[in-house]
């Protein structure tokens, strides 16, 4: 059972995404007369840096009402530069995420730790579910889960986890979140100065020539492709390196592990698909852009079905080896193959 993690002073970090839309009200004290808005809800919105707050503001969420201002005098337009008056009645209304299919259904209580002390937390995060909150995906994510879970568990905790990396939605596997801003900082330091040892696992269409090898080509946005994240082999790209390994063969399938050396977008996706494997089921490298544009409308044929295999990018995210943010030890994260990537190649996660 994790420890409840210790109280500290309080810093900018992740809002409670467990709960429901919010409404918040402050009045204007005597010594705020004649601050701008924008510094006025910096320091009560702690999730928010003040370039966030501001686009509050352009969003159109926050209210400036005469209140108690005793010479009611008419507020202007909202803007972050707005000079409040003593009275004044700041309020937030964030509005509510419309109604989707994709609402929290699932017991808080029912995601896979992988791991938990007083400074972190690792997860399995499902396939088809995102890490945050996003157009498209407002009802439920990754977050979500983990921020119910926290409130069910330490209620008036001053501090939610707060993501260290992030996974695309089809991705499967383990997502690692620190606990406070302070072991936030030094985890987010590891990924920057790529001192963490990340593996995935994927399942590729065909068979590659050797046991192991490693793939140096340089990543830059697909020009001329009509999806704007799509992303390619350029000669003027950012260096990227992969190293893999193949764990199990197959007719026309191999499993892989991979290890990324750098972590540039869709890498691992772009470099398969580069040397002719493909990771089953991706929609955007191994089939085409049409595909991925036809699956965003649900217009996929049965062809394009029978030639991805997976319903989703068979990618799992399986291992991390980090430094403690606080005792320094090295510290293995294993999370294992996702079931449905199990199913469909036929293999077991104790084998591997």
């Amino acid at each position: 059972m994790a420890r409840r993690p210790p109280e500290r002073k309080k810093r900018r970090g992740q809002r409670d995404l467990s709960l429901p839309h919010e409404e918040r009200r402050w009045e204007v004290g005597k010594d705020e007369h004649g601050k701008r808005l924008d510094l006025f809800l910096t320091r009560r919105i702690s999730w928010r840096s003040r370039e966030g707050v501001r686009d509050l503001v352009r969003e159109g969420v926050v209210q400036v009402l005469p209140f108690k201002d005793p010479q009611q005098a008419l507020v202007g337009a909202i803007r972050s530069g707005l000079k409040l008056r003593t009275g004044q009645e700041v309020v937030l209304r964030v509005p509510a995420p419309p109604p989707t299919s994709e609402s929290l259904s699932e017991d808080p209580g029912t995601l896979e730790v992988v791991f938990e002390d007083e400074h972190l937390l690792a997860v399995g995060k499902p396939p088809n579910l995102a890490v945050h909150p996003s157009k498209g995906h407002l009802g439920d994510s990754l977050v979500h889960r983990v921020h119910a879970r926290h409130r069910e568990m330490w209620g008036d905790a001053t501090e939610m986890p707060t993501l260290c990396h992030r996974l695309d939605r089809e991705t499967s596997g383990l997502v690692l979140l620190a606990k406070d801003q302070r072991s936030r900082t030094r985890i987010g330091r590891q990924f920057e100065q790529r001192r963490v040892d990340k593996r995935y696992l994927a399942l590729v269409h065909g068979n590659l020539n050797q046991m192991s090898g490693e793939i140096n080509e340089p990543l830059g946005r697909s020009l001329g492709s009509t999806v704007r994240m799509r992303m390619g082999v350029r000669v003027d790209g950012q260096q990227s390196e992969t190293r893999w390994k193949v764990l199990e063969r197959f007719a026309e399938m191999d499993l892989l592990e991979l290890h990324p050396l750098t972590g540039r977008q869709h890498q691992l996706r772009v470099h398969l698909a580069h040397i002719g494997n493909p990771i089953v089921g991706d929609k955007l490298y191994s089939v085409g852009e049409e595909v991925f544009l036809r699956s965003l409308d649900g217009e996929m044929t049965s062809e394009d079905v029978a030639n991805l295999g997976m319903s989703r990018q068979a990618l799992h995210s399986w291992k991390l080896e980090i430094e403690h943010p606080f005792t320094g030890r090295d510290l293995l994260l294993v999370c294992p193959l996702a079931g449905d990537i199990c199913d469909y190649a036929g293999v077991q996660e104790k084998d591997l």
